[in-house]
């Protein structure tokens, strides 16, 4: 092992690629899809964008993070660091998520489109859902494959409501994730836990607004985080300004700082991203390490998620003041 010292190298040449402040005032100052699109095309996402239209961002965006997530893959496989990689068991998280389409079409649902990134490469983690107790006999992992170990749980139980479903496979992951936390580097085993924590907060603020009570909200809270489960139950009797001051000293109550008002959930969203995009900075900047492989994906996605925002608004012509703040 070289201590990701190519793999950094590698991604350094990657980060020039990523859309700069420039770029962004003008995908925001395109007057139409079009031209929003035209100015996208001088960029990266090129590559995926011959014979599109700006109404298959969403194909073209999907593509972009899919190449950024194989790349990332096959760089932590040649370190022979995938047992302990903090990236590859984040990138579980859409495996999951096509887990859920899964389980979901089996019940007639409306399953949604599945994610084309995965922790896999190619088409490894359809063949593991298809066969997961295969894949338990012989993956070779300690524990398990988690999304054979997911497969194989998930398909012994009945979930009449698709709620139930979604939940029971986000508590599976957020599970497995605080198990293998031990294994990350300590900054990305504090940004994982911080990450959850403000999952959490947001969860509340929407349980507060939906005006459910705390059994309902306990049913919902992830473990993993820094914040345990059960503080964030007395704070759903609390008013949002009360609920604000007690975050204001919590591990991620930076964010209460440079945020005056936890009532509008897109904004306590929006400050959740940039506060740990902040934390990533630190770790970016590292020579060695697994950590600016993954802070240049989360760069990725947030990009990915910003452009979904910018190309939604240009084709339903959404006045500027409705959604440039959000990016």
């Amino acid at each position: 092992m070289s201590g990701y010292t190519y793999a950094v190298a590698r991604v350094r040449a990657l980060e020039n690629g990523l859309l700069s402040p420039g770029r962004w005032e003008r995908l925001a100052a395109a007057a139409t899809p079009e031209e929003a699109w035209r100015v996208l095309s001088e960029t990266v996402y090129s590559r995926w964008m011959e014979n599109r239209s700006p109404y298959q961002y969403e194909e073209v965006i999907w593509d972009e993070l899919r190449e950024t997530a194989g790349l990332l893959r096959k760089l932590v496989e040649e370190e022979g660091a995938a047992a302990e990689s903090f990236l590859l068991a984040y990138l579980l998280k859409y495996d999951m998520h096509n887990l859920k389409i899964r389980f979901l079409a089996k019940a007639g649902g409306r399953p949604g489109k599945p994610a084309p990134v995965s922790r896999y490469e190619g088409d490894q983690a359809a063949r593991i859902m298809a066969d997961p107790k295969w894949v338990e006999l012989t993956g070779g992992q300690a524990g398990g494959d988690p999304l054979a170990r997911a497969t194989l749980t998930f398909e012994e139980k009945e979930f009449p409501d698709p709620q139930e479903l979604q939940l029971a496979v986000d508590l599976f992951y957020y599970g497995y994730m605080a198990k293998r936390s031990k294994k990350f580097s300590p900054a990305l085993r504090e940004f994982w836990a911080l990450l959850v924590d403000l999952i959490n907060l947001r969860i509340l603020l929407r349980v507060k607004t939906m005006g459910k009570d705390r059994g309902f909200l306990a049913r919902f809270l992830l473990p993993g985080g820094l914040v345990p489960e059960k503080e964030f139950l007395p704070a759903l009797d609390w008013s949002t300004e009360e609920i604000r001051n007690w975050w204001f000293w919590r591990p991620a109550g930076k964010l209460a700082a440079g945020l005056e008002d936890f009532s509008v959930l897109w904004r306590v969203e929006k400050a959740a991203d940039q506060f740990l995009t902040g934390y990533l900075e630190r770790l970016r900047r590292q020579a060695f390490g697994e950590e600016p492989l993954f802070a240049y994906f989360w760069d990725k996605e947030q990009e990915g998620r910003k452009l979904r925002v910018l190309m939604a608004a240009k084709i339903n012509r959404m006045p500027a003041e409705e959604w440039r703040e959000r990016i």
